[in-house]
């Protein structure tokens, strides 16, 4: 065993000195290295050294300054390091020790005759390089955080920054066992080896490995953010764990009335609160998306429509914080009701072993993973989606059974679509009559607001949304087949006005002084960039949204969309011969209706939303508590203080209740888990799963870009910029009435709200980057979109 001792860091080349000869688990490459001064008077003998130390070897030229690595701040990658130099070529040699002490300065050091320039043999053969930090550096969580690059084969990909090929591993600190990758296994056990010699456990080490797993170090320095860390997150993430683990282990089971034999959890399927609340909300926004939509609401919807409905059962969970939809519960109700369960138990088991084999497709769960609704190309995607799943009889029963499903929904005789838009009006009309009638805000304000909003607003809401699903699916079941070109395609979608065209519209009738504020925000004065978010505030709260001096985009046109009679005569004949029950005009009218629909039902019902949070602010205000007190508070906290009366001080118990709450959303901020979880192994073993953009046009544009949060102010210029933001909520449709160039999203579905609006505009766009991509992105001040080929990185420009 590794016995600790007293040690001491010095600079880059005198770290990894003093760790020679006390490694057994890892290897440092054969190293020399000098001050500037001795170069400076010498470098002839220096280079004599160097081709004598290294004789037919290539070499490293790395920086190794004072203060690079200091334990109050580091430098890591400022400097330039040259790699492959021939160690017997004086010229190259000294080309490269030049270019490495000019960087010093370039970077803003002043030089020190007292800086090192290191000198490393070339690792050879390299699988596998990166760096491995020993705590989350952002919060000090105990996970072993690995960043590498298993593609390139170089070794400076991950600390220069410059390939798009660098992945990212989470490893739970009291679960190593659960590593199965031999090199990953042998990498943890090399970092262990050098904590114990250091006597620390917050390093950041730069490392190789080889062919044979073997482990090659090249860098040991202290993490500089330690000071800044939570010492208590350890064992509040600990204890976090172990619980996730011991709840999915029984989720990974069957269960009683449902179909699957397990469960997968995402953060992006079906209701993707990924996209809508965040990734680790806070438990007001997390409790409102649950009480409106999650817990309820979605399987009513599904049930009116003739899907099978789980009974009972939420369709979120929460995982530490994080909420997950309950794949299986998607796929369960997304079956038809009268379909036989011995061939959804079928469907359902193969359509989760399919999303657990290909995460990535976590986003487009109903077009790439399972078969949700009766399309053109319905025998293509059995092939392709179930394989050997059922056998014929089965499948012939399957699609019957969707056929007749879609059929009902398409005529109309299942949930019509002005049906369920007369309830949306319904809601606005009580919700306009309840504010002339009330002038008090309390918590019976918000309880009258959300109620409504589920019974009126997000349960129909669910049934245009399901609708426009079915939609979106024949629409590209006519590109599949050929009886519509993709281009044609776009321009449909761009004819199509909803309530983001007369947003548009009425943002530069605003501009050019022919519509008033008042009317302007009496309209949509309510939208908020985060839609559950009680510290996002109301389009009608801020100044910086709607300036008449930002170039605003020019009024789109939503001209007629018009067919020649050949393709309409197709698509009727490919209609009649898949007993679809309606023509190719009343098909494209279903598609029109059931998207802007769509738009325009979250559109009303997001003013319930944000009626009933601004009640919920004016409730707080007179009980001593801020918008961020609130904010860590459930909806259920608020809504018992009607019917549960406490002995104690209600100021006094609702701050007690927000500090448990901001306690432990600072616990789901530090945890890692992955986006899709289909194992045990994924609570303690994380990686950063590359997501598959969801590319919207088939434009390629090039150009700044422009990231925006839910809660700064903005003032940027947004004209021919590339906008960046992180969740896609109807809530920043601002944007659209500048002239944007593109959009990048780190999460959003492939028929999100932002991806119809992108379509609708004519946009460039890639919604749902995923956290890898889009951090990456975030780091460079221009990006190349190109969805025609489908591909987004930063521009060499």
């Amino acid at each position: 065993m590794t016995m600790a001792v007293d040690f001491s860091f010095g600079t880059k080349a005198e770290t990894l000195d003093r760790l020679q000869g006390k490694l057994s688990q890892s290897n440092i490459p054969d190293l020399l290295y000098f001050e500037i001064q001795e170069w400076t008077s010498n470098s002839h003998e220096v280079i004599s050294k160097i081709a004598t130390r290294f004789e037919g070897q290539k070499v490293a030229v790395r920086s190794s300054a004072q203060g690079e690595d200091a334990a109050e701040q580091a430098m890591a990658g400022q400097f330039d390091s040259v790699l492959n130099i021939p160690a017997d070529s004086a010229k190259e040699i000294l080309g490269a020790v030049d270019e490495v002490i000019e960087s010093y300065v370039a970077h803003g050091k002043v030089l020190d005759q007292r800086d090192h320039i290191l000198i490393q043999k070339m690792l050879t053969d390299v699988e596998v390089s990166g760096v491995l930090f020993t705590q989350d550096i952002k919060t000090g969580a105990p996970y072993f955080v690995i960043n590498y690059d298993d593609i390139t084969g170089r070794t400076d990909t991950v600390t220069a920054g410059g390939e798009y090929s660098n992945r990212t591993l989470y490893v739970h600190r009291g679960a190593i066992e659960a590593v199965k990758s031999e090199r990953f296994h042998n990498l943890i056990s090399a970092a262990s080896e050098i904590e114990k010699v250091i006597n620390s456990t917050a390093l950041d080490i730069e490392f190789g490995i080889d062919s044979g797993s073997c482990i090659h170090i090249l860098q040991v320095r202290r993490i500089t953010t330690e000071p800044n860390w939570n010492r208590s997150i350890t064992v509040r993430i600990d204890d976090a764990v172990k619980q996730i683990q011991n709840f999915v282990a029984k989720r990974f089971l069957p269960m009683s009335a449902v179909l699957g034999k397990r469960s997968v959890f995402g953060q992006m399927p079906d209701w993707n609160p990924a996209e809508m609340i965040g990734r680790a909300p806070r438990p007001l926004a997390m409790s409102l998306y649950r009480h409106l939509i999650t817990d309820e609401a979605w399987r009513v919807a599904r049930a009116k429509m003739n899907y099978a409905e789980p009974v009972g059962l939420p369709l979120m969970v929460s995982l530490g914080g994080q909420p997950y939809i309950d794949v299986r519960l998607s796929f369960h109700s997304l079956l038809p009701a009268n379909l036989l369960p011995e061939i959804g138990e079928k469907l359902v088991n193969t359509w989760l072993n399919h999303l657990a084999r290909s995460p990535q497709l976590h986003d487009k769960i109903e077009f790439e993973v399972a078969i949700t609704g009766y399309a053109l190309d319905f025998d293509a995607n059995a092939q392709s989606l179930l394989g050997g799943a059922l056998n014929d009889a089965e499948l012939s029963e399957f699609k019957e059974a969707l056929r007749n499903l879609t059929n009902e929904l398409l005529v109309g005789n299942v949930t019509p679509i002005s049906e369920e838009l007369g309830k949306i009006e319904s809601l606005a009309h009580r919700r306009r009559k309840f504010q002339k009638n009330n002038g008090n805000v309390d918590v019976a304000t918000v309880a009258s607001l959300l109620e409504d909003c589920r019974n009126l607003g997000t349960i129909p809401f669910s049934v245009l949304a399901r609708h426009a699903f079915i939609a979106r699916s024949l629409l590209h079941s006519l590109v599949s087949t050929g009886l519509l070109m993709p281009e044609e395609a776009d321009s449909f979608f761009r004819s199509i006005r909803t309530i983001a065209s007369e947003f548009s519209a009425d943002s530069r009738l605003l501009a050019e002084a022919k519509l008033s504020r008042d009317l302007f925000f009496g309209k949509y004065g309510h939208l908020r960039p985060g839609t559950y978010d009680i510290l996002s505030l109301r389009y009608d709260q801020r100044d910086d949204l709607f300036d008449e001096n930002k170039s605003l985009k020019p009024t789109e046109d939503h001209s007629g969309f018009n067919l020649k009679s050949n393709r309409t005569s197709a698509i009727d004949n490919a209609l009649a011969a898949h007993q679809l029950d309606l023509t190719c005009d009343q098909l494209f009218e279903y598609i029109r209706k059931a998207t802007a629909a769509r738009e325009y039902a979250k559109f009303i019902f997001s003013h319930n939303i944000s009626d009933a949070l601004e009640a919920i602010t004016i409730w707080g205000q007179q009980n001593g508590l801020s918008r961020d007190e609130l904010s860590y508070l459930k909806i259920d906290d608020i809504l018992e203080t009607l019917v549960i009366v406490n002995e104690q001080d209600m100021e006094r118990q609702l701050r007690d209740l927000s500090d448990a709450g901001r306690l432990s959303h600072e616990t789901a901020q530090a945890l890692r888990l992955p986006q899709v979880l289909f194992d045990i192994e994924g609570v303690h073993v994380v990686p950063f799963q590359i997501s598959e953009p969801n590319f919207v046009t088939s434009k390629a544009v090039t150009g700044r870009t422009v990231h925006l949060g839910q809660h700064e102010i903005v003032s940027k210029n947004l004209s021919n910029a590339i906008v960046m933001i992180e969740n896609a909520d109807p809530g920043f449709d601002w944007i659209f009435s500048h002239d944007i160039l593109g959009l990048v999203t780190k999460y959003g579905g492939v028929n999100s709200h932002m991806a119809i609006r992108c379509a609708e505009f004519g946009i460039a766009a890639a919604i749902g980057c995923g956290e890898q991509i889009f951090e990456r992105l975030k780091l460079s001040s221009s990006v190349e979109l190109n969805c025609a080929e489908n591909h987004i990185r930063p521009s060499e420009d």
